[in-house]
């Protein structure tokens, strides 16, 4: 089994917050399941640029960690949708906050990623 090199630190708020839900598409994804996008291929779609593989690993573990609820339908076709828990709902507002930032300092984001070499294909 895998053991970080680094212990987890839970002394406040924030380090909770980044153990959790510190992955590249999870914010996105508890905010695309709020707006109505339940299924893995919608998802994949809103989200065009996300392995299919890292998005499923991300979504179980927003489910192992409470955020969502995973619904699987046993018809001829297996069907999964995911949903949103209190937890997942109670974040919403700081995930809508965050993007709401992240436009109003959007010139100011954008000159920073233009400069950064990591982000050159990006822009």
């Amino acid at each position: 089994m895998y053991k970080k090199k680094v212990p987890v630190q839970i002394n406040c708020g924030l380090h909770f917050f980044k153990e959790l839900l510190n992955g590249k598409w999870k914010l996105m994804l508890v905010y695309y399941i709020s707006q109505g996008f339940r299924r893995p291929g919608q998802l994949q779609e809103k989200i065009p640029n996300g392995d299919r593989r890292v998005l499923d690993k991300q979504l179980g573990e927003l489910v192992n960690h409470g955020f969502l609820n995973k619904k699987v339908f046993n018809t001829k076709v297996p069907k999964v949708e995911y949903e949103l828990t209190d937890l997942g709902r109670d974040l919403l507002p700081l995930i809508i906050t965050i993007e709401q930032w992240g436009e109003a300092h959007r010139q100011d984001l954008e000159k920073v990623l233009k400069t950064d070499p990591k982000f050159m294909d990006v822009l």
